[in-house]
């Protein structure tokens, strides 16, 4: 009768821990995922704000011919977001299994 408080008492630990682990890489990803969201609409603005001042040929050429700068830039910033998530998720990985490590210790010996 008296075993269950002891019991409940040597998973806090534990399930403290994971779910600061959780919540702390939820944050993270959210971060990661409006800072990409707000630098492709704020490109989109951009795109739309410059589209909209076209008035003539030589302006429309010359927007066409911008293009492929943009093209170019959206190209690398998607790489480089790619590789960001890739880095993320490794290191998601490492510090799960620590944690995860770091728990089943507890529970054994703590």
């Amino acid at each position: 009768m008296y075993q269950m408080p002891a019991l409940m008492g040597k998973w806090v630990g534990p399930l403290q821990r994971t779910n600061q682990f959780v919540v702390q890489r939820v944050e993270q990803w959210t971060t990661l995922q409006m800072d990409s969201l707000k630098a492709y609409v704020d490109l989109g603005v951009a795109q739309c704000k410059v589209a909209l001042k076209v008035t003539d040929p030589r302006g429309l050429h010359e927007f066409t011919d911008g293009q492929f700068a943009v093209l170019s830039f959206v190209g690398h910033r998607m790489l480089d977001d790619g590789w960001t998530l890739a880095r993320w998720n490794s290191d998601s990985y490492r510090q799960a299994d620590q944690v995860a490590r770091r728990n089943l210790l507890d529970l054994l010996f703590g």
